[in-house]
C-alpha cells in the first residue's frame, strides 16, 4: 500500500487530521518495501471446511482470469459464464464447495469482490495487498445451501472485481474459480436445503437513500422462511463506521475531519414496511485497514469471507400466502454523506414448502419488534479535538406466528436479544485513540407442532479493541504504533423434546500490532497472534499462528 493509501485509511478512521498523519508516515515508501520485497502468502488459523469423502465432480468456472481495469472501456469485470453440475453429478449432493485461487504481484489496494450464481449472492470477499515479488491466496466457501439453484439447471455465474492499475498501482489480480459437487453416502447423506432460493438483488444504501426494496411473490404452500443479508460499509467513513464519532462532536470540531453518525450501524429487514429483523454488521477490517503491516500475512477476521447474516422470518409466513407480491426492504440506520460512502449488499431468502399440501395458511399472532434499536450517547467534549464518548444500543424483540400445514399447526417464536457498547477516547485531533467495542447477540427460535418441541439458540460475541498513537518530536522524528484485539465467539445449541441434540462453538481471536518510526532511525515492524478453537459434530479443532514481520514463526 502506498503512503497516501495509509493516510486515507488511518487518517479518516478516527477523525484524525490527514495532515498530521502525513508527517508521521511520509517516509514509509512503497508498502512492499516495509518487509522487504516479499512476505508470506496469507495464512490463517481458522478451521478449513470439512469435506465429504465421497466421489465428487469439479467444474472450473473461471481459469486464471486477469482483473486489471474495472472501469475501462470496456471494463474487464464482471466475468460471466454459465455453470451447471456435470451429468455424472446430477445430485442430490452432500455438499457443494466454491474454491478460489488468486495471485497478485506489485503494488495494489485491497479490492472487494462478489460471486453470484443465478443472480443470488453466494460470496462477498476482499483481496490481500501484494508484495513486490507476489503472493497467492485461496478461499473456500460452503455453498451447499444454494443447491436448489444448481438443481434447477444451468445458471449464470458472475465474478465481479473492479480493479484499477496504472504506473503506480501495478498489481493485476489473476483468479481461478471452481465448484465441487460431492455425492452422497450412508455417512454423508444429501444435505438438507430449502426448496427455493429467492433474492432482492443488489442494494446500495446512502444517507440520501437509506432504503432499498423489491417485490417478491412467495410459494402458496410456504412453511418456513429464512433470510440472509450480505452487507458491508464502504467509503472513506463507512468502512470504519465502528470507530466513528457522534455528530455533536463532529460539529464542534470541524477542523479535524472526523467521521460522524457514531459507531453503531443497524440494517433492518422489513416485510411490507414492517420491521422483521435486524443485522448488526461485524467490524470487518480489510488488509489495507489502519496499517497494512497489521495484516501481513494474517488477514482480519472475516476479511476473505464476509458474513452472511441470518434472520428467521418464519413467524411472518402467514402474511405472505395470498399469492400477491410483497415488498421486502432493507434500511440502514445511519450513513455518512461522503460522496463514496454507502452500505451495499444483497438479501437472499430461503423458502421451505409443504410437500403435502398445495396451500398453507397462517397468522402472525404476536409482534413485539422495535422499529429501530434503542441508542444512547454520552459525550464529553474536552476541546482542541479531544473527547470521550460512550454509545450503547439494544434490542429485545419477539415475533410469533403459526402455519397450518399437512402435518398440523406449527407455531414458531423468534426472540432476539442484542446489545452493543462502544467506548472511545480521542486525543490530539485523532492521533491518540483508544477504542473498546463489544457486541453481544442472542437469537433463539422455538417451534411447537409438527413433531417434538424444538429450539435453536445462537449466541455471538464480537469484541474489538484498538490502540492507535502517532507522535512527533521537535527534532522531526515521528512514531506510529497500532495494536488491535479482534474476536469472534459463537455458541450454538439445538434441542428436541427438551434434549440437547447439537452443540457447537467457535472462539477466534486475533491480536496484530504494527510500528513505524522515521527520523533518527527507520523502523517497520509488525506481528500477530491468532488463535482459533472450535467444537462441534466434527470434533474439537485448535490452531494458533504467530507471525513476525510478514512470516510465520514457531
Amino acid at each position: 500500500m502506498a503512503v497516501r493509501t495509509l493516510i486515507r485509511r488511518a487518517g479518516r478512521v478516527a477523525g484524525a487530521l490527514v495532515l498530521v498523519l502525513a508527517g508521521a508516515v511520509a517516509a514509509a515508501g512503497p508498502a512492499q518495501a516495509d518487509f522487504g520485497t516479499d512476505y508470506h502468502d496469507p495464512v490463517s488459523a481458522a478451521k478449513p471446511l470439512t469435506r465429504p469423502d465421497t466421489p465428487a465432480c469439479t467444474v472450473e468456472v473461471m481459469h486464471d482470469r486477469a482483473f486489471q481495469d474495472g472501469y475501462g472501456n470496456p471494463p474487464d469485470t464482471p466475468y460471466t459464464a454459465t455453470v451447471a453440475p456435470p451429468a455424472g453429478c446430477a445430485g442430490p449432493w452432500s455438499a457443494v464447495v466454491l474454491d478460489l485461487h488468486g495471485q497478485v504481484a506489485g503494488r495494489q489496494f485491497d479490492r472487494l469482490f462478489g460471486v453470484r450464481v443465478g443472480g443470488v449472492q453466494v460470496l462477498l470477499s476482499s483481496t490481500p495487498e501484494p508484495s513486490k515479488d507476489g503472493i497467492e491466496w485461496a478461499v473456500e466457501r460452503d455453498v451447499t445451501r444454494y443447491a436448489p439453484l444448481f438443481a434447477a439447471g444451468p445458471q449464470p455465474f458472475s465474478f465481479d472485481l473492479a480493479n484499477v492499475t496504472d504506473a503506480t498501482y501495478t498489481g493485476v489480480f489473476r483468479i481461478s474459480a471452481s465448484l465441487t459437487f460431492y455425492a452422497t453416502s450412508p455417512r454423508w447423506p444429501a444435505a438438507r436445503t430449502a426448496d427455493q432460493v429467492l433474492t432482492t438483488g443488489a442494494f446500495g444504501l446512502t444517507q440520501a437513500a437509506p432504503t432499498a426494496a423489491r417485490e417478491l411473490t412467495f410459494p402458496p404452500n410456504l412453511e418456513r422462511l429464512t433470510a440472509e443479508v450480505y452487507a458491508r460499509g464502504g467509503g472513506a467513513c463507512e468502512e470504519f463506521a465502528y470507530a466513528s464519532a457522534p455528530d455533536e462532536f463532529v460539529r464542534a470540531n470541524p477542523g479535524i475531519g472526523a467521521c460522524g453518525k457514531g459507531p453503531f450501524r443497524e440494517l433492518r429487514l422489513s416485510i411490507d414496511g414492517r420491521t422483521a429483523g435486524a443485522v448488526w454488521p461485524y467490524p470487518v477490517i480489510y488488509t489495507g485497514g489502519w496499517d497494512p503491516l497489521l495484516w501481513r500475512p494474517t488477514p482480519g477476521i472475516f476479511a476473505f469471507d464476509l458474513p452472511a447474516y441470518r434472520i428467521d422470518l418464519t413467524p411472518y409466513v402467514g402474511l405472505l400466502l395470498d399469492g400477491r407480491p410483497h415488498v421486502v426492504g432493507v434500511t440502514v440506520n445511519a450513513a455518512e454523506a461522503q460522496g463514496n460512502d454507502l452500505w451495499s449488499g444483497q438479501v437472499n431468502l430461503f423458502a421451505d414448502v409443504d410437500h403435502g399440501a398445495a396451500r398453507t395458511t397462517g397468522q402472525l399472532t404476536e409482534y413485539r419488534v422495535a422499529p429501530e434499536a434503542a441508542v444512547s450517547t454520552a459525550l464529553t467534549d474536552r476541546g482542541g479535538g479531544s473527547g470521550d464518548w460512550r454509545v450503547t444500543a439494544a434490542r429485545h424483540d419477539l415475533a410469533r406466528g403459526w402455519v397450518q400445514t399437512s402435518h398440523g399447526r406449527v407455531t414458531t417464536e423468534v426472540r432476539d436479544d442484542l446489545a452493543f457498547g462502544s467506548t472511545q477516547r480521542l486525543r490530539d485531533s485523532g492521533n491518540d485513540l483508544t477504542l473498546h467495542n463489544r457486541t453481544d447477540l442472542t437469537r433463539t427460535t422455538a417451534t411447537r407442532g409438527g413433531g417434538p418441541y424444538r429450539t435453536s439458540t445462537v449466541h455471538e460475541g464480537e469484541p474489538l479493541d484498538v490502540s492507535y498513537l502517532v507522535t512527533r518530536d521537535a527534532a522531526g522524528n515521528s512514531d506510529q504504533r497500532t495494536a488491535m484485539d479482534l474476536g469472534y465467539h459463537r455458541d450454538a445449541t439445538a434441542t428436541v423434546g427438551g434434549r440437547t441434540t447439537e452443540r457447537s462453538g467457535v472462539d477466534h481471536t486475533l491480536r496484530p500490532t504494527a510500528h513505524r518510526h522515521d527520523g533518527d532511525s527507520t523502523v517497520r515492524t509488525g506481528g500477530s497472534v491468532e488463535d482459533y478453537r472450535s467444537t462441534g459434530p466434527d470434533g474439537p479443532y485448535h490452531r494458533a499462528v504467530t507471525t513476525v514481520d510478514g512470516w510465520p514463526v514457531g
